[in-house]
């Protein structure tokens, strides 16, 4: 048998660590979409260098900007904060790169950022853009409330550590 002080401490390391996952998967959103554009800039970069089109630069440095949210995320779990400072620039960047992109395609410039599709794809290509740039937007309002802490999930931070 454990003597109680081990015991204790094992229930107090087990609600620190409870606690550090709990901060960090008050990010998990961002983990999770960050994936998707990743994956998504890097084909996109891949079928237009491909192409021979230097346009495969503009996801080419999307996909830079992924790999630095994913650093700043894993360091979340380490450093308790709720600044996301390259998490904010990165999707800053996405949506402008998306509403760019969109207005190009819609003024004619299909062919520019997408050679391998034709103008029957146009509306799927506005939608899939609007949608990305959607998303961008509701991330950085995600990331505003999270660095205010006026996000939902800080209160449950705040009640369990309350409890601890």
């Amino acid at each position: 048998m454990l003597p109680k002080n081990s015991s204790n401490e094992a229930t107090a390391n087990r609600r620190a660590l409870s606690l550090t996952s709990m901060y960090f998967n008050r990010f998990l959103l961002f983990r999770y979409v960050t994936a998707i554009f990743f994956f998504v800039n890097l084909y996109w970069a891949i079928v237009l260098f491909g192409s021979g089109s230097l346009v495969g630069l503009l996801p080419s440095i999307l996909l830079l900007g992924t790999g630095g949210v994913m650093v700043e995320q894993v360091n979340k779990f380490w450093k308790q904060t709720n600044r996301l400072t390259f998490t904010r620039w990165f999707y800053w960047a996405q949506l402008i790169a998306n509403l760019i992109v969109g207005l190009g395609v819609a003024l004619g410039q299909l062919r520019v950022f997408y050679p391998f599709l034709n103008g029957t794809s146009l509306p799927w290509v506005l939608s899939m853009l609007g949608l990305g740039a959607l998303i961008s937007g509701f991330l950085e309002y995600r990331a505003f409330l999270i660095e205010h802490d006026k996000d939902r999930y800080v209160k449950h931070i705040q009640q369990f550590a309350a409890n601890i």
